[in-house]
């Protein structure tokens, strides 16, 4: 079977041809800026955008408590950062986010993902575990420091899986890859640009310095270099020449669209807590202020459709999430994320949906 999109990205996964698991990740960062910038190629998704609030009671979901009768918690948690996430899946499992503290994350689809497992730690489905670190650190580096400590990253059912990217508002960048067992980091230092595809980060840097613009005998002509597999050498290439113009925000746009515009596009100005989006079904790009949300206890959740007609700032058009709102994504979703079109008729996906609304039916209203 094939799975989802964490293919890339968050998503882009496992079984599909180059250009259908297709994302980039990067962090274009300065003294006076700070600016993330995203991708998710892979095909029409519908999704919503949603605002988590701090202090609510979690509990750690896997692909086991999902599919069947077996759905008691091993771990909770409380929320204690909100954030806003891009959620293919329903409410608590984004693709990838940013939190109130400018600490944001996403998963790209990497083939030779393994399973890191702790037996002293609770299973949890990737995509709850991207949600996981951004309603509990504000940093890069306190995610790192508690990778081993935290629960067990659970995939789709014989799927490869990913590696993420992550940054923070103070400029600070890492992958995390799942190889031979272990957590593998980079950071800062590590990474001489904070970029991402769907590469392993050294195979995709060692490929890259042929060129000249990395001191390689190899003449790099970007008008030329348009195929799938260019994708990290064009974003490093314009990302190298960036001369701070004010406007790094522009100049993110400029990147997504010149690497193969995604189906999903965010750009996150983290220093501004501006974060800007649009879709391959309404390309006019929006703007949502992060300061001005309202993540507190006593705040409803509130989303909005990716694919919203709203122009401009949109914060005023959120909606309540319900119960009954988010079975209507997540029906919508999981057979597109898991990549199969006859589990959306099974009586697994039918256990799934029944599970979901028990398990989020004290946190969301039921209409």
């Amino acid at each position: 079977m094939k799975f989802l999109f964490l293919r890339c990205i968050v998503i882009s996964f496992f079984f599909y041809s180059a250009e259908s698991r297709a994302c980039s990740a990067f962090l274009l960062t300065g003294k006076d800026y700070n600016v993330v910038g995203f991708n998710e190629n892979w095909k029409t998704m519908p999704g919503m955008i949603v605002v988590n609030k701090r202090e609510v009671l979690k509990r750690n979901i896997s692909w086991k408590n999902l599919t069947t009768n077996q759905t008691q918690p091993n771990k909770q948690w409380i929320s204690k950062f909100g954030s806003v996430t891009f959620n293919l899946l329903g409410y608590d499992f984004p693709c990838y986010g940013v939190n109130e503290k400018g600490l944001f994350l996403v998963e790209l689809y990497l083939e030779e993902t393994t399973k890191v497992y702790n037996p002293k730690q609770p299973d949890m489905f990737w995509a709850q575990w991207i949600q996981y670190q951004l309603d509990n650190y504000k940093s890069v580096k306190e995610v790192v420091d508690h990778l081993n400590e935290g629960p067990n990253i659970d995939w789709w059912p014989n799927a490869a899986g990913s590696h993420f990217f992550l940054t923070d508002a103070k400029g600070n960048s890492a992958t995390i890859a799942l190889l031979n067992g272990k957590y593998t980091v980079l950071k800062n230092k590590d990474m001489p640009m904070p970029l991402l595809c769907n590469n392993q980060y050294h195979k995709d840097l060692t490929s890259a310095k042929k060129f000249d613009f990395l001191g390689g005998n190899e003449k790099f002509d970007f008008n030329k270099s348009t195929n799938w597999e260019d994708r990290y050498n064009r974003a490093y290439y314009i990302m190298k020449n960036y001369k701070y113009d004010k406007k790094p925000v522009d100049y993110a746009w400029n990147i997504l669209n010149s690497i193969h515009p995604g189906e999903w596009q965010t750009v996150i100005d983290t220093k501004k807590m501006n974060l800007f989006f649009k879709s391959d079904l309404k390309k006019e790009v929006k703007t949502i202020d992060i300061n001005k949300l309202d993540f507190s206890k006593n705040a409803s959740i509130k989303y909005l459709d990716i694919h919203t007609d709203k122009t401009g700032t949109v914060n005023d058009h959120f909606q309540n999430l319900t119960v009954s709102k988010n079975s209507e994504y997540l029906e919508k979703g999981f057979p597109i994320g898991y990549d199969n079109k006859e589990f959306g008729t099974s009586p697994i996906f039918e256990i799934l949906k029944k599970n979901i609304v028990k398990f989020f039916e004290n946190i969301l209203p039921a209409s």
